[in-house]
C-alpha cells in the first residue's frame, strides 16, 4: 500500500511538473509573439530571433519557437543591404526550418515557410536566382496547399509569385488575383482565438487584392 501511495505521488508531482512547464513555455512563445507583432527594425528583429532561439534551447521538440525563430531571421534578411548579409541570415533561418521539418514534416506552415524562405533568397538577387528559385519557392507553396488548401499563407504567396511572373512575361493576372482574394477571405474568416499559430500575412493579402483592383 505505501509503495502504492508513492508511486501515485510520483505520478501527480510528475503531472504537475509538466503542467508548468506547458505553461512556462506558453507564457514565453506569447511574449515572443507579441514582440514579433510589434518588431519594426532589424534591431527588433534580432530581438526577436533571440527571444525563439532561447526557447527552442530549452523546449527542442516543438515545431512553433523554430519556426518564428527562422521567420524572424527571414524578416531579417529581407530588411539586410547587401546580398551577402542576407544571405547568411536565410541561411540561418533554414537551419531552423530544418528542425521545424524533422519535428512536422508534413505540416503546412512549416512547408509554405520553406517557400516562403526560398522567396526572400529570390528577391535578393531575381536576376540570377529568378529561374531556379521561382520554381523551387512554388513547389513548396503547392505542396503546403496539398496539405491544407485553406492556408492563407501558401495561398497568397503563391498568388504573389504567380502576379510576378505574369507581370514579367505581359500575361494575365486573373489567376492570381483570384488566388489572393482567397487568401485575403481567409485570413478574414481565421478564428481569433489565441494559439500558438502562424496569423501573419494578411497585410500582404491586402495589398495583392488593391494591386489587382487598379
Amino acid at each position: 500500500m505505501k509503495k502504492l501511495v508513492v508511486i501515485i505521488g510520483i505520478l501527480v508531482a510528475g503531472l504537475t511538473v509538466n503542467a508548468q512547464s506547458q505553461q512556462a513555455y506558453i507564457g514565453a512563445m506569447s511574449k515572443g509573439l507579441q514582440s514579433m507583432g510589434e518588431a519594426r527594425t532589424m534591431e527588433d528583429w534580432q530581438g526577436v530571433a533571440g527571444q525563439f532561439e532561447r526557447i527552442s534551447a530549452k523546449v527542442s521538440d516543438q515545431w512553433h519557437s523554430h519556426y518564428y525563430a527562422a521567420l524572424a531571421y527571414i524578416n531579417m534578411s529581407f530588411r539586410a543591404n547587401d546580398v551577402s548579409e542576407k544571405d547568411k541570415l536565410t541561411d540561418k533561418a533554414q537551419e531552423y526550418i530544418d528542425v521545424a521539418k524533422k519535428i512536422a514534416p508534413n505540416h503546412s506552415e512549416v512547408v509554405a515557410l520553406q517557400g516562403f524562405k526560398y522567396m526572400i533568397e529570390l528577391s535578393a538577387d531575381p536576376v540570377s536566382r529568378g529561374q531556379n528559385m521561382s520554381p523551387m519557392a512554388m513547389q513548396q507553396f503547392g505542396k503546403a496547399l496539398n496539405i491544407d488548401p485553406n492556408n492563407p499563407r501558401a495561398n497568397v504567396f503563391l498568388a504573389q509569385m504567380e502576379m510576378g511572373m505574369a507581370q514579367f512575361f505581359g500575361s494575365p493576372t486573373d489567376k492570381a488575383c483570384e488566388k489572393g482574394q482567397k487568401a485575403l477571405e481567409l485570413f478574414n474568416a481565421a478564428s481569433k482565438e489565441q494559439t500558438l499559430d502562424p496569423t501573419w500575412g494578411k497585410e500582404t493579402a491586402e495589398e495583392l487584392v488593391k494591386q489587382c483592383g487598379k
